[in-house]
């Protein structure tokens, strides 16, 4: 129950973030850096507030997610500001196809091959959303690539951490990745030029990225992969391209025409199909492997 709240909570938190960098009017190699930087420094507060010291060992473990997760930042937060949040989104929505047979690879995760038929449906969705995109929008061919490579490091970034499940407590592992995610961003934010050109208005919505999302929904995304299951957490990512698209229209004043609703409704009812059942096939192996240790112990 614990579980499905947190995961609920992130959901909005991250469905809030492409739209919160677009607010910034700030680049979003910039955005990536400094919300990073915070990021860190917050996460190193909690570690030593709470009797604890970072070390170098936690350090090595991190260095592969801290790294898929700092490019991904880059790429997400450039990407946003070259596209709409819908097209962000919708892509970004595709991670499941992507965690969900590496979960099955590296960690005996089954997958239901009746499931490849939605993943289709879904992809056919996301075509729609992309090619029906208003001809006066900020989509364009450099923000969709760039949303496509931040969903393979971000499926990098989930697959390493969920390797480092039940190894390192939250707080040192945030610390520890976090700042391996800013020396990664801090090459590319320094070939962007201007580093402390941010305006008041680019700090203000940095500062509420980073305590939403760089602080809160990964923080959660780390808690709750101690209980579910990396193919669960492609659940996140059903709701929030939808939601992302409310936060665009209300906050954005973004435009959407009718053929990308729906395309959304392809792509969030084609994920919900490839994701139930796959966790179906899941359960019913659990209930299996349940019955059989109850069978032996009898």
């Amino acid at each position: 129950m614990i579980g499905a709240i947190a995961m609920a909570i992130m959901i909005v938190m991250f469905s809030l973030g492409s739209t919160l960098v677009k607010r910034a009017h700030t680049p979003g190699q910039l955005v990536a850096f400094w919300r990073m930087l915070i990021t860190c420094g917050i996460w190193h507060v909690i570690v030593l507030a709470s009797g604890r010291r970072p070390t170098w060992a936690n350090l090595r473990k991190a260095v592969l997610p801290g790294i898929f997760f700092g490019v991904n930042i880059a790429a997400f937060f450039v990407g946003a500001t070259h596209n709409t949040v819908a097209n962000a989104e919708i892509i970004g929505a595709m991670t499941p196809f992507l965690v969900v047979p590496i979960g099955a690879r590296l960690f005996h995760e089954r997958l239901n091959p009746k499931a490849l038929l939605f993943a289709l449906i879904a992809l056919g969705g996301v075509s729609i959303v992309l090619f029906g995109a208003p001809a006066r929008g900020d989509a364009s061919l450099e923000g969709n690539l760039l949303a496509a490579f931040a969903v393979f490091c971000w499926t990098g970034y989930i697959v390493a951490t969920r390797r480092l499940r039940g190894v390192m407590d939250l707080a040192s592992y945030m610390a520890a990745m976090t700042l391996v995610a800013t020396v990664t961003l801090f090459p590319i934010a320094l070939s962007r030029g201007g580093l402390t050109t941010v305006s008041s208005t680019g700090w203000k919505y940095l500062l509420i990225l980073t305590m939403m999302t760089g602080v809160g929904a990964h923080g959660l995304m780390v808690y709750v992969q101690r209980t579910v299951p990396i193919g669960s957490i492609g659940v996140a990512q059903i709701a929030q391209p939808a939601l992302a698209a409310v936060w665009s229209f209300l906050l954005l004043d973004e435009e959407l025409h009718g053929w990308q609703f729906v395309g959304m409704l392809f792509v969030i009812g084609g994920l919900l199909g490839f994701v139930v059942l796959n966790q179906a096939v899941r359960s019913a192996r659990e209930q299996q492997e349940t019955g059989e240790l109850a069978g032996s112990a009898g």
